[in-house]
């Protein structure tokens, strides 16, 4: 089902279980960040701790001291691009944990992400509403096509913040983002996104000079490309469209999409 009456807050977040299946089913305990470590010396430190650290596809960007552990965040690069992952690295034996760790109480503990770096990733803003989300998109996706016009419309009970994420197979994405961030300001820049995703416009093909080379950006839409990058790891955006709310955590499109039948 695609078309739904208007979408607020209140359907949203009325239901208090949507919260555990958001992320990890689980309460999640977002670790203070009081003993952070970004001093490069002192992650270098922590690096030769463990011989999987050492491997070159991988760098600690941050550490939370525990009593008994570190929290890292590490990156790890690939082919197919970096992402971010969290770690625990024992103080006493030096034996690093890859995957999900929980405090007593069975909160699942995350490193915190960095909403500066995710704020400087948005391409555009709209909505009047004091509930925020932030929604990942990739103007040739299909599935973003569909859902744009789920909730054209019914998404103003919300402070919606868009961000584009060109996918790498997708190769009209990149001059549709060029087209969309020509824009004057928010409106504009959400006009010409509309214009694509709901209208099939094509204007961003005049910007396609040859259609068998990579698309080159323009210098301030490669920035935004960079900061774009940036704030999808900093997510952990998997493919699109991502949705999240204020605190950063996955909402399932199908549970917004049924916040307003």
């Amino acid at each position: 089902m695609l078309y739904f009456d208007k979408i607020t807050p209140r359907n949203i977040y009325m239901n208090k279980a949507l919260c555990a299946l958001l992320a990890v089913m689980v309460c999640v305990c977002t670790v203070g960040a009081a003993d952070t470590i970004v001093d490069e010396a002192k992650l270098q430190a922590l690096k030769a701790k463990n011989v999987v650290l050492q491997d070159p596809v991988l760098s600690i960007k941050g550490a939370i001291e525990k009593p008994q552990s570190y929290i890292l965040k590490l990156e790890a690069q690939s082919a197919q691009g970096s992402q971010f992952i969290t770690a625990y690295l024992d103080k006493k034996t030096d034996e690093l944990y890859i995957g999900s760790a929980y405090d007593k109480e069975g909160n699942a503990m995350v490193y915190p992400q960095d909403a500066k770096i995710i704020s400087e990733g948005i391409a555009f803003s709209y909505g009047k509403g004091d509930e925020e989300l932030y929604i990942v998109m990739d103007p040739e996706c299909l599935y973003c096509n569909r859902f744009e016009k789920a909730v054209a419309g019914k998404l103003d009970d919300f402070k919606v913040h868009v961000i584009l994420f060109p996918l790498p197979f997708h190769q009209k994405a990149p001059a549709m983002i060029e087209w969309i961030m020509q824009g004057n300001d928010d409106a504009d820049k959400k006009a010409r996104f509309e214009e694509i995703m709901l209208k099939g416009s094509t204007h961003y093909e005049i910007l396609i000079k040859d259609a068998t080379k990579p698309f080159v950006y323009s210098s301030e839409t490669q920035a935004y490309i960079e900061k774009s990058n940036l704030a999808t790891m900093e997510l952990g955006v998997r493919g699109t469209p991502s949705i999240f709310n204020a605190e950063f955590m996955p909402v399932m499109q199908e549970e917004l999409l049924e916040g307003g039948e």
